[in-house]
């Protein structure tokens, strides 16, 4: 299959380079799956977080907002899964939790390899910006270390439409229902591939969705693989509404674990509390006060946003 050759909405798979080891899926998931995954992840979406040596924190090199689903999560979730592991020839057993992310304006993720002992990534595309957010495989400024096109051609073809920060890259334009696969580490599966550092450029005009998984080479968290195959993940609440969670948050509110205990209580990155209401760390709200349903997210680190920017095709 040549890069010239259009076909709209057939899945097929190009292989794009070698230096990083890479390819497309295109139309790796339909739009009905790209919604749906927006929609499991829109309401948690927090501040992205980046993997330190000690632990997790934010950090300016990476400024988008995030969540993650878990694996197994819903049949639809299940499925694509299975899609990606029959596409990579590892387990799902493998695989890491979906990590749902969103660039705005500006946003970014800065030059960085994916590490931790991941041996592949697939990056899929969600929802389009209409100009800059492309994948960007950035290497050295030594020669010996530059990215390269399998054949120059592609590379010749869709330079002219990349932004600033990806053209002479080997690069990915992003395009809703696209996946991007490139192995994190060389054959032997031990030495990490320096062609894949990566980038995910700025978004210069829209906004830009993504999910990603992440994939080991051994079964990634035993525990919490045993645990999804238990069943369907429980619907997690609204960041916005004020409620609690557990039936003696008002007791431990009055002995003064919202201070002693302030993460589980009132919420930390990656959850809202489960005692925000008796820790006054939120707002009762009127049923559809949008405005108050608002701040109370933003109290909590969560994104708000607007729907008219996903652009999904009506009636999904």
């Amino acid at each position: 299959m040549t890069f010239s050759e259009e076909i709209h909405g057939k899945p097929w798979i190009q292989l794009v380079s070698w230096k990083p080891r890479a390819a497309i899926f295109h139309n790796f998931l339909s739009d009905r799956e790209c919604k749906h995954i927006v929609d499991l992840a829109k309401g948690q979406m927090q501040r992205s977080e980046v993997v330190g040596e000690d632990n997790q924190t934010i950090d300016d090199i990476r400024t988008s907002y995030g969540t993650f689903l878990r694996r197994n999560h819903d049949p639809v979730i299940a499925a694509i899964e299975q899609r990606v592991a029959l596409w990579t020839h590892l387990p799902v057993a493998h695989q890491e939790d979906m990590q749902v992310l969103r660039y705005g304006p500006t946003n970014k993720y800065g030059a960085h390899l994916d590490g931790e002992e991941r041996t592949a990534t697939v990056l899929m595309y969600l929802v389009e910006p209409e100009e800059g957010g492309e994948t960007t495989f950035v290497n050295s400024a030594v020669l010996l270390y530059c990215s390269q096109w399998i054949h120059p051609e592609i590379g010749q073809a869709l330079d002219p439409g990349f932004s600033k920060c990806a053209k002479g890259h080997v690069a990915m334009k992003p395009k809703r229902g696209d996946a991007l696969l490139f192995w994190d580490r060389l054959p032997d599966y031990i030495q990490e591939d320096i062609y894949t550092e990566h980038t995910g450029c700025p978004v210069i005009r829209g906004v830009k969705w993504n999910a990603v998984k992440w994939i080991h080479g051994e079964v990634y968290d035993p525990p919490s693989w045993e645990e999804a195959q238990a069943g369907w993940a429980k619907p997690r609440p609204e960041a916005g509404i004020c409620a609690d969670y557990e039936d003696n948050c008002e007791m431990w509110a009055k002995a003064g674990e919202c201070e002693k205990n302030s993460g589980y209580m009132k919420g930390v990155a990656g959850g809202a509390g489960n005692c925000r209401k008796a820790c006054k760390a939120c707002t009762v709200c009127a049923e559809g006060d949008t405005v108050c349903l608002g701040e109370n997210r933003r109290r909590a680190g969560y994104l708000n946003f607007n729907e008219a920017e996903l652009k999904f095709p009506p009636g999904l």
